[in-house]
């Protein structure tokens, strides 16, 4: 009966609203807030049978005046064991899996026997099997068919002068070639929390099965668009910068570059989480009991005392990364490149053009806000004054701007603490700088241009609010609101902030008291991450940070609507400083 999937079912089921609903529940899958009424259509735009199960699928997601591509992989199964490889084949796996798939009881029109056949449609994304990656990658009868099906295997081999990645890059032809001669295996990274699908990729070569493996990261670019990363991860290789991954090969759909195989840097983890595992240690070691007289925090020295003594790593990992951050932002300009390159503009007429901009994202979160009248405390009248507000200090900034000349050139764009990873060997930190996708709120031609390198440290100390304000709703939701009144610690927060009280509850006095805590925290940090031989301009790091922030609510009204309250936190400190 696996015969009958084809295209034309498949479309049937992809516009029922349990497909749909499916989709929504996606981390990758974006416009959730306005999408949420399942009022949209899918359309299979791209439609390839890889093998007897898999399905490499581009659909369009439409509506009124709406429209946006994704790329999903599909495979069917009927007992999940005939999709796994042996070495796969565990509890922890199988659950999983499980979870991920989307089934359905489809009936099929069987004319010649005239009578109605049921079948149970399973569906799991394909990334996340290995067989998937053996028939795409290595599978030479399927790469021989390459052509027929728009698809294209590009190798960045003749990039690489250093003998051991040159020989990485060779051995992905060894093991398409000679697949008998391999064995592979898949993990899934961060778990399953990125925009995008990334997965750990082991090659192992079966002659010498106790030499360690080859390592590569195989990275699935869900929303099918044209992309910026495989170009600037070129020029980062081309000027030798140790501290991004190569790029190794890259598949392209149709002329667009939809799965990049790239180098899997030595890490322990990003950046964030050094902040936040010292911030939370320190909290949770001074806050023990909220019916504690905790006054004696109030004291500066003995809060600077506390920072030094809890957030050692923090402070040591802050006075090197904004060297760290200069020397990406040389070498992400290459001698001779029409793209890759920095220039002196004037800066009335930039900034001009860029408060425009925000004024329209400003606009565009208003719509998106009126929307969804029923949705809890961001439809408040004090969050639209915010907004109101924000535009009066961008436009402060903007006109008060006294250079006359700034340089812009390529950037990272969406710089925040998960894209730096980390190594630690001897004391010593390595960081490792990564997502180079450019800002996702802008489209691929803005991506495509430069802006002043502001952008990066600007993007960059939002972080330190948002592990800030993550913090205080953890600590809220351990210690303050009451579970059995179902409080939500989002809610919480709100009121200490927009529904002030007369009477002030002890509650709110240790609230105030972290809060003072964790601003100096934030405060004592980012004067270690400006190192004086930046040569920055101030008012430009502030007028990204409120760039960053707006784009921040952006995404989570249209990703995750119950996470908006630390964005608006983050503009309301911004407006109170003002």
């Amino acid at each position: 009966m696996s015969n009958m999937i084809d295209k034309s079912l498949l479309q049937q089921v992809f516009n029922s609203n349990e497909f749909k609903a499916w989709l929504i529940s996606k981390r990758w899958f974006g416009d959730k807030s306005s999408l949420s009424t399942l009022d949209f259509t899918v359309i299979i735009n791209y439609f390839q049978i890889l093998s007897d199960n898999i399905f490499l699928i581009i659909i369009r997601i439409t509506t009124t005046g709406y429209s946006k591509e994704y790329f999903l992989p599909l495979i069917r199964y009927e007992r999940i064991q005939e999709i796994v490889e042996p070495t796969e084949n565990n509890r922890d796996l199988i659950v999983t899996l499980t979870e991920k798939t989307f089934s359905k009881i489809v009936a099929l029109n069987t004319s010649d026997k005239i009578i109605d056949s049921v079948l149970s449609l399973n569906l799991l994304e394909a990334e996340y099997c290995a067989i998937f990656w053996k028939k795409l990658l290595f599978d030479k009868k399927i790469s021989e068919l390459f052509p027929s099906m728009n698809l294209e295997l590009k190798l960045y081999d003749d990039q690489f002068e250093n003998e051991e990645h040159l020989k990485k890059a060779r051995r992905l032809i060894e093991a398409g070639l000679y697949p008998d001669k391999y064995d592979l295996s898949l993990e899934l990274l961060g778990g399953g929390n990125t925009t995008n699908v990334l997965f750990l990729l082991r090659i192992y070569n079966k002659k010498t099965p106790d030499k360690k493996p080859d390592t590569y990261v195989l990275k699935s670019y869900k929303e099918y668009a044209e992309r910026i990363e495989p170009r600037t991860l070129y020029v980062l290789v081309k000027n030798n910068f140790p501290n991004a991954p190569k790029i190794y090969g890259m598949v392209d759909i149709n002329g667009k570059d939809t799965i990049g195989i790239l180098e899997n840097v030595p890490n322990i983890g990003n950046l964030g989480d050094i902040y936040w595992n010292e911030l939370n240690q320190m909290v949770k070691s001074l806050f023990i009991n909220i019916k504690v007289d905790y006054s004696h925090l109030t004291n500066k020295e003995t809060i600077n005392d506390m920072i030094k003594n809890y957030c050692g790593e923090s402070l040591k990992v802050s006075k090197e990364i904004g060297i760290q951050i200069k020397n990406l932002h040389k070498a992400l300009i290459l001698k001779g490149d029409s793209q890759y390159f920095k220039e002196t503009i004037n800066s009335e007429e930039y900034l001009l053009d860029y408060t425009n901009k925000l004024n329209d994202v400003v606009s565009d979160i208003q719509h998106n806000i009126k929307k969804n009248t029923d949705r809890a405390f961001y439809t408040s009248p004090k969050i639209s004054s915010i907004l109101i507000d924000i535009q009066d200090i961008i436009e402060r900034y903007r006109s008060e701007f006294d250079v006359g000349e700034i340089t812009i050139q390529p950037v990272h764009q969406d710089l925040h603490m998960q894209q730096i990873l980390f190594n630690k060997v001897n004391d010593q930190f390595n960081f490792y700088f990564i997502d180079f996708e450019g800002d996702p709120q802008l489209s691929i031609e803005e991506k495509k241009s430069r802006f002043p390198i502001e952008k990066d440290l600007g993007s960059f100390l939002r972080s330190l609010s948002y592990i800030k304000f993550n913090t205080l709703l953890n600590f809220i939701e351990e210690k303050i609101i009451d579970k059995k009144k179902f409080e939500v610690p989002e809610e919480f927060l709100f009121s200490i902030y927009f529904r002030k009280s007369a009477k002030i509850t002890e509650e709110q006095k240790i609230l105030e008291i972290m809060m003072n805590l964790l601003n100096s925290w934030e405060k004592k940090l980012m004067s270690k991450i400006f190192n004086p031989s930046l040569k920055l301009h101030f008012t430009l790091i502030k007028y990204y940070t409120i760039e960053r922030a707006l784009h921040e609510l952006d995404y989570e009204l249209l990703f995750r609507p119950n996470n908006i309250i630390i964005p608006i936190l983050g503009l309301k400190e911004i407006i109170d400083k003002n």
